[in-house]
């Protein structure tokens, strides 16, 4: 029997193969490199994938999945850690993202879907500081309004900072979507910044309306 303890750590810097036949979990959510988001496994197909990866010191590709269309682009992702087996068989586990990869073709031969993937690498180009600068400052901004603290994350090594930020705040599963899609840091800086503005914006928003709706909806002026 596994410890309820961490299973395996992995990332950027421990790149797979270019290619690699690995299972397929899909999934309503969109994981990033360097982000661990806790699953709970029920299927009979995922609790073979996941006894499978442990058995073989295999990753799997988490796909975002939603009204019936499969992202072709997912994240490496390994099983970082078992919180608990339940009796019935449910497993409570929390996954790590590795790096974005692309599904190339299916394979048949297990309970749960396979295919060919084929480790997405960034184009070659130096990252803009500026960009780098405005990205941490926002997401600062956003921490600071929501908590009080204007702390940003620690860096991880062979994670892309872009990543990073966007592992440490909710954001809409489209926009990380595009993130793991993109292959250029400085271009999901820029998507990293917008979505931060945007996030702060709307909490800005919900605040005042909270505020003006025992005054029938009027802002107070003293």
């Amino acid at each position: 029997m596994l410890p309820a303890a961490h299973i395996q750590r992995g990332g950027y810097a421990q790149m797979m193969p270019n290619t690699n036949e690995l299972g397929l979990f899909a999934l309503g959510l969109v994981l990033l490199p360097g982000e661990r988001v806790p699953l709970h496994i029920f299927e009979p197909r995922y609790r073979q994938l996941f006894a499978d990866c442990v058995l073989e010191d295999t990753p799997f590709v988490v796909l975002y999945s939603e009204d019936d269309t499969t992202a072709s682009t997912g994240c490496a992702a390994r099983f970082d850690e078992l919180l608990e087996r339940h009796d019935d068989g449910r497993i409570s586990v929390v996954v790590r993202g590795l790096e974005p990869v692309e599904i190339l073709r299916e394979i048949d031969g297990r309970m749960y879907y396979r295919a060919e993937c084929r480790t997405c690498t960034d184009t070659a180009s130096t990252v803009d500081p500026t960009r780098t600068a405005q990205a941490t400052e926002q997401f600062a901004a956003l921490a600071e309004h929501a908590t009080g603290s204007a702390q940003t994350p620690e860096p991880e090594d062979g994670i892309p900072w872009s990543y990073v930020l966007a592992s440490h705040v909710e954001l809409p599963s489209v926009i990380k979507q595009e993130l793991l899609e993109t292959r250029d840091e400085n271009a999901r800086l820029d998507l990293v910044t917008g979505a931060l503005e945007h996030e702060l914006a709307g909490h800005k928003r919900a605040e005042l309306a909270a505020e003006v709706a025992p005054t029938n909806g009027k802002v107070p002026l003293d």
